[in-house]
């Protein structure tokens, strides 16, 4: 705007910051717009097949792939559960919405096909909505052996919704005028004022001060390093490995990385091996074998075999696909250095994926300097210190340690004592430790640099 001279340059400003004022007046004081809800399935009063979630099912949450893989015999139809029930409302007032989050006492329109313990038949029980401007208490799961009781009870117990009041906002309009018209004042009062100065002697300008500002990165969700039905398809792949191993009287081979790709998933071994068996095909002179996804989801498994690498957790994204590490292999600390907020909510969210894996179930996760958060859904144990942890790994068969902060003195003699115990039932992970046999640097963007994997030396969290 070189064409205006700065009286007018002064008066534009102020007419902006008025206008900007105005806006910001109105989104205060009319509150924010609100998405609408899903459109809820038109099918109650019907009779169907149905499945409460509960809290667990063989130790670690439920998920939709799961519940198709029980209840229709493949996870590929987890998608036609979720279709059933987009929108449908449930306890708490939430709505069915994203196929990825699912909560203890919902309630699951099945297909007709649908068998197995726990599915139901009957009507659907109603959960109403909330009421406008209300926070909906949570109901109780559905009795099974009266659904259509239950459908009546809810319906009669929610309230019915108020209509918003339109003359709350009556007065908005004049004091947004009034706001106005006084910045204009200004406005106008600063330009002549501007002018009456005449030529006025400029300041030098100050030079900029050059400055870092490190914000506080959210919280590295679980869902974002690897969701509930992507991980039990690792665990079936690596429950598939460990049966095809046995039927051929192979040892199952240590493995330090497993990497799922959208359609083939691919373990990278510890010591080069080329005799693969049956259904895994040998790659890179050994050091990989590699089967499909669909291969996977047919295979037989052996429910009598251990999990494998129960110490599996998922350290990012690449172009092949998403990277999971067998911590056993470590043979000593894992350090997650760089930015340490980052690393911060890395060993968070591997802490939080161990206790809801399946591949995990009979393994111990403790952390000692986390902040615990309920909404995480973090079931195993938060020690007080290094020495209850140690106490705790005494006690137990093996899993994994989590330090917030590098162990010093009496501390750091606790660690090392687990991870050099020579079965190695214990990996211990370090927020910037000292000493590590494995390290990760992670920076403020999410990116993890790695020696330890050929062609995959940078992921992404």
């Amino acid at each position: 705007m070189t064409w205006l001279g700065r009286p007018a340059r002064a008066a534009l400003r102020f007419l902006m910051a008025g206008v900007t004022a105005a806006a910001v007046a109105a989104v205060l004081f009319t509150g924010p717009a609100t998405a609408d809800p899903l459109p809820a399935p038109a099918d109650q009063g019907q009779t169907v097949a149905y499945y409460v979630v509960t809290d667990s099912y063989q130790g670690a949450p439920e998920y939709l792939y799961e519940i198709a893989e029980r209840f229709l015999g493949t996870g590929d139809r987890a998608m036609e559960i979720f279709e059933l029930n987009k929108g449908r409302w449930e306890p708490g007032g939430q709505q069915v919405a994203d196929p990825e989050v699912l909560e203890p006492d919902w309630v699951l329109r099945l297909p007709e096909d649908a068998k197995g313990d726990g599915v139901q038949v009957g009507v659907l029980p109603d959960f109403t909505p909330p009421a406008a401007g209300e926070s909906a208490a949570a109901p109780a799961a559905p009795a099974a052996t009266d659904p259509a009781a239950a459908a009546t009870t809810e319906a009669a117990a929610a309230p019915a919704a108020e209509p918003a009041s339109t003359s709350s906002n009556s007065w908005l309009i004049p004091v947004i005028s009034v706001v106005v018209l006084l910045l204009l004042a200004g406005g106008g009062w600063f330009a002549l004022r501007s002018r009456d100065r005449g030529t006025t002697k400029t300041k030098p300008a100050k030079k900029q001060r050059s400055f870092t500002w490190r914000r506080k990165t959210a919280p590295v969700a679980m869902n974002a390093v690897m969701g509930d039905s992507d991980a039990w398809t690792v665990d079936r792949a690596t429950r598939v490995l460990a049966a095809a191993c046995k039927q051929q009287s192979l040892a199952v081979p240590e493995t330090i990385a497993l990497v799922l790709g959208p359609e083939t998933i691919t373990v990278r071994l510890s010591t080069p091996d080329e005799r693969a068996p049956v259904g895994w095909t040998v790659g890179e002179e050994g050091r990989t074998w590699w089967t499909t996804v669909a291969y996977v989801q047919q295979a037989a498994v052996d429910a009598t075999i251990p999990e494998p690498f129960p110490r599996l957790v998922p350290l990012g994204l690449t172009d092949s696909g998403q990277v999971l590490l067998n911590l056993a292999q470590s043979g000593g600390v894992i350090s997650l250095e760089g930015d340490r907020d980052r690393a911060y909510e890395l060993a968070r969210a591997w802490s939080v994926r161990l206790t809801r894996s399946p591949w995990a179930s009979n393994i111990e996760v403790v952390r000692v300097g986390f902040d615990h958060d309920p909404a995480e859904r973090f079931t195993g144990v938060d020690a007080t210190t290094v020495a209850d942890a140690a106490r705790i790994a005494e006690a137990s068969a093996g899993g994994v340690i989590l330090l917030a902060t590098a162990p010093r003195g009496r501390d750091l003699e606790y660690v090392t004592t687990l991870v050099e115990e020579p079965r190695q039932l214990w990996s211990v992970v370090v927020i910037q430790a000292d000493e590590a046999r494995w390290r990760f640097a992670i920076d403020a963007s999410g990116s993890v640099e790695t020696g330890l994997l050929p062609k995959l030396a940078s992921v992404r969290v």
